[in-house]
């Protein structure tokens, strides 16, 4: 069924209200009551204008305030600010929001997480996409039960429980009470990838960990996640995090020390 249009009446009332609304307290801020969902929106020029409280830790700031005018490439320079401005172009390309899909964003300690997120643009009255405004949630077992993939449970747990190994497609579905075709068809619908790419981001969410503390030799590392050899993990990791492994520990250290 095709919803009606307002009228012109109550679209200049909404337009009335939505003006008087101090910056301070837009709709947004019921995300602040939300801790596990994340809001940020910004202009064309990737500025952010906009988010909610808590997004800042992520970023080492202490402050919503000191968000205010930062772009990806400000918070997260690199390889991850570049995924999220190709992103950003599709939708000023087309007008259209991105259908929600994981990615990696840092965590409040500064580790690389995966996360649920979603995009859409921002438009003007005539229609103009003038900003892109998103949302940002862990993809943990927890996240999942709060959802309609909450069938998926026992699936990530599998996968998080054996690192080393890819456990067979047939048993991860049963799991679910699924058959393996609806099992890939809802697990690719609710977090945007196939259960072995899920998999082997859950292994380099570990490795991250690992190189993280210092305390564990490259080689190991591979061999306790089950990468065949040094190159191959290597190989997954720049793939995935944009950086080798030797790069994201060097990083890492740095922010320690800074």
């Amino acid at each position: 069924m095709i919803e009606p249009e307002l009228s012109a009446y109550w679209k200049e009332t909404q337009r009335e209200f939505l003006a008087s609304i101090g910056p301070d307290h837009h709709f947004f801020r019921l995300f602040d009551d939300l801790p596990d969902i994340h809001f940020y929106a910004k202009n064309r020029k990737g500025e952010t204008l906009f988010c909610s409280e808590g997004i800042q830790y992520h970023h080492g700031l202490e402050s919503t305030h000191q968000m205010i005018g930062k772009t990806d490439q400000d918070l997260t320079p690199g390889a991850l600010a570049n995924k999220y401005d190709e992103d950003d172009r599709k939708i000023y390309k087309t007008g259209l929001p991105l259908p929600p899909t994981i990615e990696i964003w840092l965590d409040d300690v500064g580790l690389p997480e995966w996360y649920r997120s979603s995009k859409r643009p921002i438009l003007d009255t005539n229609g103009n996409v003038i900003g892109i405004m998103g949302t940002l949630m862990p993809c943990g077992i927890a996240s999942s039960e709060r959802t309609a993939e909450a069938k998926l449970a026992p699936a990530i747990e599998l996968l998080k429980s054996d690192l080393e190994v890819f456990s067979n497609t047939e048993k991860i579905a049963a799991l679910c009470h699924l058959s393996v075709r609806q099992f890939q068809r809802v697990f690719k619908s609710s977090f945007g990838m196939s259960p072995k790419t899920y998999w082997i981001k859950l292994r380099i969410r570990e490795a991250c960990i690992s190189l993280r503390q210092g305390n564990e030799p490259l080689v190991d590392i591979c061999m306790r996640l089950g990468f065949c050899d040094q190159s191959s993990f290597s190989s997954q990791f720049k793939k995935h995090t944009g950086k080798t492994p030797k790069m994201y520990q060097k990083h890492a250290a740095s922010r320690l020390l800074g």
